[in-house]
């Protein structure tokens, strides 16, 4: 299959009958072919391209609506403009601080334009004083130009896209992907040694579009297969996991991908009664990934809903990341989970490199590392991103003689990864990545909390998500915590799981100022605090 960029993807799928089924709830679906989808982002591309963006312009798509979101990113391909995905704000109750955290990428991306809803729209407009770059924010409800041929079209070396893969304040990343590494990477996971995907194959997806898994796996790959998809929005997950098994069944889906936690949600939220109906026995590949894997997770969801159909052959645990367009590895398909215990932990085989992409274990003198001998995952080949973008210093500490430096822990067991942890300091909830920094960057202005006093850190729990702590000086105990949870609830979407009080001078910096987060978790996991 010849190499393609993303508009010609959708315009080769724009042929066939598939198409995007939008649920936003089990008694509101509307499907819209990939010709439909094609003709709206054509539409798309020519009202940017009439508002002044020309090839290489960076546009910021703020759009929480997943139909609304993938034809500005179709469009912006298709003008040869650059899409970023920016999440958009979990709630309006703190959008100041959404804004500020906003302003930062924009300014480091340079930004020229946001699309937007019209409901944030007069809100992101504010954030052209902030942002010198920035000179056009437009309501996505307003890009409705008729469907001419696009203005341009991108070559396989241009950005496909950038993700930001947090809200990142001080040092913000963004990752770029060019067409070419998106082909390889979704090329090799629909593949024989992939997920060999067919005919017959229907995905359901509720991952955020603004996660790598979401887009890239579970909206884009079926677009280069010419497959559909159903697409529902990640709340109606989140407050009924059912909602995504009933979704499975009403379509006969044979492909859903999710982190670890959704299963063990699953599990403890899934009633019995709720199983009346189920019906997952065209479920063919369940992917697993995001986060660490816990192989007691998967076994107990594969015990609950063996009697609706469920195969634990099933599950494919893979390893991979943003920087890595999606996947790195995957096992081989229709098996049961590989698992070692390493210690106390239980780890399962994420597989091998998709093919024509390499993997080796580095240790930290440089060296490759053995059989089954702990180092950092290094990575190679046509999925590794292009870099990040404008930020050609940490690409070159990150990108080394074309081995990305992951940051991750694992090993190999002939040929297969076992993943054991994080060599940074990234907090995983729910499949997200989050800089323990914005967390305290964001709590900066706090009445009782010492100003740069505060330090977040995750720690990790098996089977779940990490535990969100922060450690703060401040004054009143009771108020602290309180404002803490609220903040970076409304900051982020996540929950602060534990808020701990300490007396002046506990937070400790090094020579250099550098919050000293390691001893002062190690302190903490201790019971010293």
């Amino acid at each position: 299959m010849s190499v393609r960029t993303l508009p010609d993807a959708l315009a080769e799928a724009a042929a066939g009958d598939a198409g995007y089924t939008f649920a936003s709830s089990s008694a509101s679906e509307t499907f819209h072919a990939y010709a439909s989808i094609y003709r709206e982002s054509c539409g798309v591309a020519r009202a940017l391209h009439d508002a002044g963006l020309r090839r290489g312009d960076l546009v910021a798509i703020i759009l929480s609506d997943a139909h609304a979101f993938l034809t500005t990113l179709f469009g912006a391909s298709m003008a040869s403009v650059v899409p970023a995905s920016i999440a958009p704000p979990v709630s309006v109750t703190n959008i100041a601080r959404y804004l500020e955290i906003t302003a930062s990428i924009l300014r480091t991306a340079r930004a020229r334009a946001i699309v937007t809803s019209r409901t944030l729209a007069a809100a992101c407009d504010t954030l052209r004083v902030m942002c010198p770059d920035l000179s056009v924010v437009l309501a996505r409800e307003d890009l409705d130009a008729a469907a001419t041929a696009p203005p341009a079209r991108p070559a396989l070396d241009d950005i496909a896209f950038v993700q930001f893969t947090s809200g990142s304040t001080s040092d913000p990343k963004g990752v770029v992907i060019t067409h070419r590494n998106l082909w390889a990477n979704i090329h090799a996971v629909n593949g024989p040694a992939g997920l060999a995907t067919s005919d017959a194959d229907v995905g359901v997806s509720w991952l955020p579009l603004n996660h790598d898994m979401g887009l890239v796996g579970m909206a884009l790959a079926p677009v280069y297969a010419s497959r559909p998809v159903v697409i529902m929005p990640a709340h109606a997950f989140v407050r009924r996991p059912v909602e995504w098994l009933r979704a499975m069944t009403r379509h006969r889906a044979t492909v859903s991908f999710a982190p670890n936690f959704a299963y063990d949600l699953c599990v403890r939220r899934v009633k019995d009664r709720d199983l009346d109906g189920l019906d997952l026995s065209s479920w063919r590949v369940a992917g697993c990934g995001a986060e660490p894997i816990h192989p007691p997770t998967l076994d107990a969801f594969a015990e609950k809903f063996a009697p609706v159909g469920f195969r634990d052959t099933s599950f494919l645990p893979s390893y991979g990341l943003a920087e890595h367009v999606l996947a790195a590895t995957l096992p081989p398909g229709d098996r049961k989970l590989l698992v070692e215990r390493a210690g106390n932990a239980l780890l399962v085989s994420c597989g091998r490199p998709l093919p024509g992409h390499s993997l080796r274990i580095v240790g930290e003198d440089g060296r490759e590392c053995g059989e089954r001998e702990v180092g950092e995952i290094a990575l190679a080949g046509p999925s590794v991103m292009r870099g990040y973008y404008m930020q050609d210093a940490l690409t070159a500490e990150t990108i080394r003689d074309g081995w990305l430096r992951t940051g991750d822990l694992g090993y190999l067991a002939h040929g297969e990864l076992f993943v054991c942890g994080r060599a940074s300091e990234t907090i995983i909830v729910n499949g997200r990545k989050y800089h323990p920094q914005d967390l305290e960057w964001a709590l900066g202005d706090l009445e009782d909390a010492r100003h740069g006093q505060a330090v977040a850190f995750g720690v990790a729990e098996p089977g779940r998500s990490d535990r969100v702590v922060v450690i703060v000086e401040g004054g009143d105990a009771a108020a602290l915590v309180a404002a803490i949870r609220k903040r970076v609830s409304d900051s982020f979407g996540v929950y602060v799981d534990d808020v701990v009080v300490v007396a002046s001078g506990t937070v400790s910096r090094t020579t250099s100022g550098k919050v000293r987060r390691a001893a002062l978790k190690a302190q903490y996991e201790r019971g010293d605090l």
